[in-house]
């Protein structure tokens, strides 16, 4: 595609950003821009091109005829330029690239760090950032370019249809105490016996978490009421082990206090719940080098640890 003169890559990513999140104020906030300045690239870029690329309404901003037409280009430059620029950077640095990493915290440990170690090993001049958080703040960040792949356990109903996803292998969800807690090596319990203790949950559980709470409506009971919720796995530590509380939490997570028989899992009728854990990448793009390989390292990593 010949662009006019005076077209930039900004502009094209602006409206790309735009078409992404399906309006300007969310496509600014995306990309670390004011909207007064995305307004303008696009306006811009519709007066080289000569039509509007966007409806804007009130349920935000859709592409154009034109605007449709200019997406597939739009992206196939974009693809190709950041792909010039990873090489660039390699060459210049010396690096063999960088990987960006998104990590729940079940994976981070039993399965993200083996694999990093890995990569590491054979290719020590790899650069990889890891962030961690919840699936809900991980999958928009790949979105947005911000990381290559998030690997995750999948606690939720519907997959952006961006998205790729591989299952790499199932973890389950279970009702943890500390060895002992008064219910560690009950026989025969249900749901009305959890209600006699305390509770600390994890944040943002998803689809688990409305089953949980359905498992006690279901018997006729409230779910437990004035539950502490954390996103630190050291706090929900520190009230299971000091405090006698209970919480669900997945089986890999705790692996090490499993093992040692410092915590237990509680055996309740229907309060087990398996969740798959995934790769995401973003559907369509062709893998760099250093993604083939860590995706690799991930899947030897998950098969080790079982």
């Amino acid at each position: 595609m010949a662009y006019p003169a005076g077209m930039d890559i900004r502009q094209l990513r602006y409206f790309l950003a735009v078409v992404e999140h399906g309006s300007f104020t969310r496509a600014a906030a995306m990309t670390g821009r004011t909207q007064q300045a995305l307004s303008k690239g696009i306006a811009a870029l519709e007066q080289q091109l000569g039509a509007r690329l966007f409806e804007r309404g009130s349920r935000g901003a859709r592409p154009t005829a034109v605007g449709r037409l200019l997406l597939d280009h739009a992206r196939t430059a974009d693809d190709t330029l950041r792909t010039f620029e990873q090489r660039l950077q390699e060459l210049q640095t010396g690096t063999e690239g960088e990987m960006r990493i998104g990590t729940g915290p079940t994976a981070a440990g039993s399965v993200v760090a083996p694999a990093v170690l890995a990569l590491r090993a054979a290719w020590p001049r790899l650069g990889v950032r890891v962030t961690g958080g919840v699936l809900p703040e991980l999958l928009p960040a790949l979105l947005a370019r911000e990381l290559d792949v998030v690997i995750a356990l999948d606690t939720m109903l519907q997959t952006d249809p961006r998205l790729h996803r591989d299952l790499l292998v199932n973890d389950e969800y279970r009702i943890m105490a500390s060895a002992s807690h008064p219910l560690a090596g009950g026989a025969g319990l249900t749901a009305a016996d959890l209600l006699d203790h305390p509770w600390v949950m994890g944040r943002r559980l998803g689809e688990v978490q409305t089953q949980f709470r359905q498992r006690f409506t279901d018997a006729g009971l409230s779910p437990p009421a004035q539950s502490l919720e954390s996103s630190s796995l050291d706090f929900v530590r520190t009230l299971v082990r000091d405090g006698a509380y209970l919480t669900l939490l997945p089986t890999r997570l705790v692996h090490v206090e499993l093992a040692s028989r410092q915590w237990t899992r509680l055996a309740v009728p229907g309060f087990s719940w398996e969740r798959p854990l995934v790769v995401y990448t973003r559907l369509g793009e062709p893998q760099s080098d250093p993604q083939a390989r860590l995706l690799q390292a991930l899947r030897n990593a998950a098969e080790q640890a079982g």
